[in-house]
């Protein structure tokens, strides 16, 4: 169901996306509900992927099956679906989907290397983890949580007639033609995320 939950987020997306192209201001109720929905399902994921692992540890341990789901799973709704949802609110420029692609990058390595090393790290006496290296990839969900803020703000592109936009606003690196040398300061907030995620220095207990 987490998994679910993450694919259903991404199509909410695309579907707010659908409601909203080439309509004036104001962005219809409708459609600002259909945009928090897909900020909320991400978080319903994170429920769902923590009654799976009570679950898992009240009858026994899990499998080798179930851990690659699970990462699957996280993959989905803690890496792609917060790229998503910060596309859908305006990072759209191409360096943006340049920070946006490495966030969802770092989150695929940062679950592999746990599958890979979790049984190197040092476990209490329930079989869990003492700590994680680089931040645990639902940390995305404050993420999530942030830009669902920006949405009750207005913070997030909402027409090519209108005047709204991410917060930090968007920088000018170099003149090109279609927008390739500007980046939303915000896209960095996700590139940093995505760095915290991979670091092996950086441990979360």
């Amino acid at each position: 169901m987490n998994g679910v939950c993450g694919v259903l987020s991404v199509m909410t997306c695309a579907r707010y996306l659908a409601m909203t192209a080439n309509i004036p201001l104001p962005i219809s109720d409708h459609a600002l509900k259909t945009l928090y929905f897909a900020h909320l399902l991400p978080i319903l994921g994170f429920g769902f992927d923590a009654l799976d692992g009570k679950v898992a540890r009240w009858r026994g341990g899990g499998s080798m099956l179930g851990q690659e789901m699970d990462s699957l799973a996280d993959l989905i709704s803690f890496g792609v679906a917060p790229a998503i949802l910060a596309f859908t609110l305006g990072l759209r420029t191409p360096l943006d989907t340049i920070c946006l692609l490495w966030f969802v990058s770092c989150g695929l390595a940062r679950l592999a290397r746990f599958n890979a090393t979790v049984a190197l790290i040092p476990a209490d006496a329930s079989g869990k983890s003492k700590y994680f290296e680089g931040l645990p990839i639902p940390s995305s969900l404050f993420l999530t949580a942030t830009m669902a803020y920006w949405v009750k703000q207005g913070y997030f592109y909402q027409s090519k007639v209108g005047n709204h936009d991410v917060p930090f606003g968007i920088r000018k690196l170099w003149d090109s033609k279609n927008g390739y040398g500007e980046i939303h300061l915000a896209s960095l907030i996700f590139a940093v995320w995505g760095a915290m995620m991979v670091s092996k220095t950086l441990r979360v207990s």
